[in-house]
């Protein structure tokens, strides 16, 4: 691993700033890997990086180290964003989030290393997501037939109406083959408000962070973000929230139901699944989602139920 920018220190989960938090768990290694949205769009003369923690119980960490700088006249220049970590095929493949100079759409591009920490390098020929979009938040997927997936947002920014697609990938995760394809349009959901942005004077329905888990009973449950109506869900709190989409046939091409109840409306989202060293399932995620400068990792064990997950009862407390 490549020291950081930063000094590399000791800390604990929640000394650590960070959205997106994303969990990658190293059984050979018997550690775990953290990484998330740190040092997105650089600091003076320093480039932006994707940074790492290592733990060996999810509670001490050690970081940050790179786990990509980027080289020179790589097309990512700004926004780095969301970084998920997937072994494939024996080597480890970073998806994440990146914006490029002037005139160039935000998407998402595709890394590699040998080493779950890195250092990663280009893999991908620029970005896999359309070059005339405005996407971020790609995550994987392979079905039971070897197809390989990857989930994204078209953004709020671009279309208004927020979406999430799903675009097949060549084998060798170089390139996207075919059209994309709709899972969601955020517009029709229920639940959610506008949300705006002040500095483009702009509002729209907004899409975060697909994640496809595979349910006991076959179905495809997809967790995804973005902001609730004051008074809908649990807390009321008509914040930042993880909502679910399913797909009964099990298939990556649905159809796609959306879930009415909320699994998560207080103030946390942007959220994954991964399991811990001794197989239980958990979330992470990043709470609070507001105050800005304020989030921290969040790791919530999930009861798995035959068609998906619930809150394990216990960690609702910490969520408060």
């Amino acid at each position: 691993m490549i020291t950081g920018f930063r000094k590399v220190k000791k800390v604990k989960t929640e000394m650590i700033h960070i959205r997106d938090p994303f969990v990658f768990t190293s059984y050979k290694e018997r550690k775990y890997y953290l990484f998330g949205t740190t040092f997105a769009d650089g600091c003076g003369d320093e480039d932006p990086i994707f940074e790492v923690y290592v733990s060996k119980d999810l509670e001490d960490w050690e970081g940050p180290y790179v786990a990509f700088q980027p080289p020179r006249g790589f097309w990512g220049v700004r926004h780095y964003w969301a970084p998920e970590v997937f072994e494939i095929d024996g080597r480890f493949y970073m998806f994440a989030s990146f914006k490029g100079g002037i005139g160039d759409h935000r998407g998402t591009g595709i890394l590699v290393s040998d080493h779950p920490a890195g250092p990663y390098l280009p893999h991908s020929e620029g970005p896999v997501t359309p070059s005339d979009w405005e996407c971020l938040d790609g995550t994987y997927y392979e079905d039971e037939k070897g197809e390989r997936w990857m989930a994204f947002c078209h953004e709020w920014t671009q279309i208004y109406e927020g979406k999430i697609m799903a675009l097949r990938l060549s084998h060798d995760l170089k390139q996207s083959v075919g059209e994309p394809i709709e899972i969601l349009n955020a517009a029709k959901m229920p639940w959610i408000r506008h949300f705006g942005d002040t500095r483009i004077e702009k509002i729209g329905y907004l899409t975060d962070a697909p994640f496809i888990y595979e349910a006991r009973n076959g179905e495809l449950v997809m967790l995804w973000s973005s902001y609730s109506v004051p008074n809908y869900g649990d807390s009321g709190l008509g914040g930042y929230t993880v909502a679910i989409a399913r797909s009964t046939s099990g298939e990556v091409t649905g159809p796609w139901t959306h879930d009415e109840q909320l699994l998560l409306d207080r103030n946390a989202g942007h959220s994954s699944l991964f399991r811990n060293l001794q197989g239980e399932l958990y979330i992470s995620t990043h709470f609070p989602d507001t105050p800005h400068g304020s989030e921290r990792p969040l790791f919530i064990r999930v009861k798995e139920v035959e068609n998906g997950i619930l809150i394990a009862e216990k960690d609702e407390k910490t969520l408060v």
